[in-house]
């Protein structure tokens, strides 16, 4: 009898792996790997052709975040107010027409302007891709479906960039185009083969604030940005930080992140489902904590390489439990607004820690006071996290 009641309730189960989500996530991790892939090789390339230094070549990088971080708040309206899937199809095109203006244009300021445009269309792109995802997920299992959904990202960063180093040392930088735009244009076919069920006709209400920005998630919002500041040095100084400490295979690093992410992902979402939200993003902000405790105090690689996988499994609580509080706070219309809110405060997060960690590490001639930084914000973070952000979201919830 035991045996038939479970089988029985997990028959009454909402479908998650429907064909419009598989669809969506195969889209987005193509679209992300196409991303990822260029990330290592677009600075050497930028030097080799346009024969310019490192600080040009990083000015022209910075341009794609500048320029993601630009259209947050409008790509939040836009998918809130158009149709989804002609926006995301176009704006999934003009992306993959960037990595041909890469290879085309021979004047470095229109270079920077197709990276700013790049920069503009992900952002629009992956704040669609996010609520068509959860446009299809059941309410009961949005939790599960959300931490599946970001394994697409998650996989893309742990295979992407070592796709397009090891491609561009074998055959140059011309084959590591080719690839990321052909791969796009798998996605666009995915993208185009999509149903989803046109918007309803209503009234668009007022513009006003709350059409740009989700006001219920400002804590949420500034809790994220302390979490993206944290990582931003992470991004782009880990290798020197490494080569301070004489430890080799800063790349293995990264991977180790995402092994923490993708195990994590698979089990958080259930438990966000069961009502353990709050809990599981308070753990991840104080293991995140422990994670930057040893990154700012290693000294041998094993520190080193478990402060990396720690990281990644904080993140795999924190990522899809606050983008499941904004958008259980956000009316079913405002799930574009909701995305787009939880993505800027990232955006922001990256930006100012990257800012942040280089102008530190240029004035102690180190990277070790970046990393005690992140713990301090993060120490910050996480007081305000169990002071106001997770009561904040009891109170003011609307969904789950």
């Amino acid at each position: 009898m035991m045996d038939n009641s479970i089988i029985s309730d997990k028959a009454q189960l909402p479908r998650l792996w429907t064909a419009t989500f598989v669809k969506v996530a195969a889209a987005n991790f193509l679209l992300f790997f196409s991303f990822y892939q260029l990330l290592p090789i677009l600075p050497l390339y930028i030097i080799e052709k346009f024969q310019t230094d490192n600080a040009t070549a990083g000015i022209v990088i910075s341009l794609y975040t500048i320029g993601a971080l630009a259209c947050r708040p409008f790509a939040g309206f836009l998918v809130d107010t158009l149709s989804r899937k002609p926006l995301y199809f176009w704006t999934f095109f003009a992306f993959t027409a960037c990595f041909v203006g890469y290879k085309a244009v021979s004047i470095i300021a229109i270079l920077a302007a197709v990276r700013f445009a790049h920069g503009l269309f992900f952002g629009i792109s992956t704040t669609a891709s996010n609520t068509v995802a959860i446009d299809s997920l059941p309410a009961s299992r949005r939790g599960e479906g959300i931490g599946y959904f970001g394994i697409s990202v998650n996989l893309a960063f742990a295979t992407g960039p070592m796709t397009g180093m090891f491609l561009y040392e074998a055959f140059g930088d011309t084959i590591v185009f080719v690839i990321s735009l052909a791969l796009c244009i798998i996605g666009l076919i995915l993208v185009q083969t999509l149903k989803i069920a046109p918007k309803e006709k209503k009234p668009h209400p007022p513009l006003s604030l709350d059409r740009f920005f989700l006001t219920r998630a400002v804590p949420q919002f500034i809790n994220f940005i302390f979490v993206g500041f944290a990582y931003g040095p992470v991004t782009n100084y880990i290798a020197l930080y490494a080569k301070e400490l004489g430890i080799g295979g800063s790349g293995w690093f990264y991977a180790l992140i995402a092994a923490g992410l993708i195990l994590n992902r698979i089990m958080t979402g259930r438990l966000i489902d069961k009502g353990y939200l709050i809990h599981l993003v308070g753990t991840g902000m104080t293991l995140n904590i422990v994670a930057y405790v040893l990154l700012a105090f290693c000294h041998s690689p094993v520190t080193f390489f478990v402060a990396a996988f720690l990281i990644g499994t904080s993140l795999g609580l924190i990522f899809p439990g606050y983008q499941t509080m904004c958008v259980n706070l956000a009316r079913h219309d405002q799930r574009g607004t909701a995305n787009s809110t939880y993505l800027s405060g990232w955006d922001i997060g990256i930006g100012a820690g990257i800012l942040a960690g280089g102008s530190m590490a240029g004035h102690f001639g180190m990277h070790q006071p970046v990393f005690l930084a992140c713990a301090i914000a993060l120490v910050i973070a996480d007081i305000l996290y169990f002071t106001w952000t997770a009561r904040h979201y009891l109170r003011n919830k609307l969904e789950g």
